[in-house]
């Protein structure tokens, strides 16, 4: 395998190459810890000799990224960016834009090649280096490997793994409205951005506020065609987790969509909510939330939830899914005009409002109501149905040092 490196300007080694690995076999791993940060990939091997090579497929390998653990620690591991290593030696044959043919380097430094062709020499420097194009080797593989020596030949099991950012998972949800029953359906969402393929005999995934790689490592630590089994809801550590014990294969940059479960929901509530004040005089649109019901539990992750609309108009709303109890949450859709408050002054300190469902389906509403003068401030609340396609007048009343609400 061969592959062809240009440099640019102001940049010092080979800009960002991609290793290709995706054109070789996949990694093998033993499990994958997916996190919505990245992923920790575990590998096992059992070394024999006194130096091992070792698959670690990272362009930039940071210290609190790696792990690692055997049966006699007395070892010594090497890695060296992959960047460094494709970066040009001596003999290397490179083309440089606007010269003829080939040149070797026959000398490098921090600040200058010297490159010659036929017996004539010329010098390159750094500011020029954006001008250099030449070939990668072809052992192209063997530049993502970690050495591990050890004193003498002897079996030793050894295991480690590293965090990958480019490796990651997300839980999404879709709210299914038109379905008998209506159901909240998981997904979970599989991206392998990476420069490498994987497989592995199962994974699992967990959410978290904290960084990725401190969760994923305690965890671990603790315990082609894109393809991977259905994950279950689990906990780990006071986690809600997902997990499968099935084989999952990620080519280099698939995505995989696996459905986790659809939750039945024993109801779906329409809630509008309004603010109202005795200066008020425009027609103000309701805050609509969803409050979803079920007989068993609601997935515990969190995560954002898709609403089909589809009516030529507005194709999906997004929000975001929390738990709130084990069977119930609430989905905050924002403002809609499809429920609306007016309000019209009937002198005498009286109010007219007026509630318009445009819906053609029975709404929630709940009205907080407020005077002010100077600085104190009455209050009123009504909470009530308002049928399909229908309106509901109210009659709202300062009396002293008091403000009521009621239907007309």
């Amino acid at each position: 395998m061969t592959l062809r490196t240009s440099l640019w300007l102001g940049v010092a080694t080979t800009l960002a190459v991609s290793p290709l690995t995706h054109a070789s076999d996949p990694i093998e791993a033993d499990w994958l810890y997916l996190t919505g940060q990245g992923a920790w990939v575990q590998r096992s091997a059992e070394l024999r000799q006194q130096s091992t090579a070792l698959p670690l497929p990272v362009d930039n390998l940071e210290t609190a990224h790696f792990w690692w653990q055997a049966e006699h620690p007395d070892l010594t591991l090497t890695w060296q960016t992959p960047e460094r290593k494709w970066w040009v030696t001596e003999d290397t044959v490179v083309q440089i834009d606007g010269w003829s043919g080939s040149w070797t380097v026959v000398n490098v430094s921090d600040d200058l090649l010297m490159l010659a062709q036929a017996g004539v020499r010329k010098p390159l420097p750094r500011d020029q280096w954006y001008r250099l194009s030449w070939v990668v080797g072809q052992n192209i593989d063997d530049d993502f490997e970690l050495q591990v020596r050890q004193s003498e030949a002897r079996s030793n099991p050894f295991d480690y793994a590293w965090f990958d950012p480019s490796i990651a998972a997300e839980v999404r949800y879709s709210l299914d409205l038109t379905g008998d029953p209506q159901t909240l359906n998981q997904q979970l969402v599989l991206h392998n951005q990476s420069d490498y393929s994987l497989r592995a005999p199962g994974y699992s995934y967990a959410q978290s506020t904290a960084q990725g790689p401190v969760m994923a490592r305690q965890t671990m630590m603790a315990e082609s065609d894109t393809a991977a089994g259905a994950p279950k809801a689990g906990d780990s550590s006071g986690q809600a987790t997902l997990k499968s014990e099935e084989p999952v294969s990620l080519p280099s940059g698939s995505h995989a969509w696996l459905m986790v479960e659809a939750s039945e929901l024993s109801s779906v509530r329409h809630h509008y909510q309004f603010g109202w004040n005795t200066r008020q005089t425009q027609t103000v649109p309701g805050q609509w939330s969803l409050q979803l019901r079920s007989e068993d539990d609601l997935p515990a992750i969190a995560g954002p939830v898709q609403v089909a609309v589809w009516d030529q108009e507005v194709a999906l709303l997004e929000t975001q899914y929390r738990p709130q109890e084990n069977t119930s949450a609430t989905l905050s859709l924002g403002s809609s005009d499809l429920v609306t408050l007016a309000s019209e002054p009937l002198g005498g300190n009286e109010w007219r409002l007026t509630l318009t469902n445009r819906n053609s389906f029975e709404v929630e509403t709940r009205i907080q109501l407020n005077h002010w003068d100077n600085d104190r401030n009455e209050q009123a609340s009504i909470s009530l149905p308002v049928g399909a396609d229908s309106e509901v007048r109210l009659r709202a009343r300062l009396g002293t040092n008091q403000l009521t609400v009621r239907p007309e």
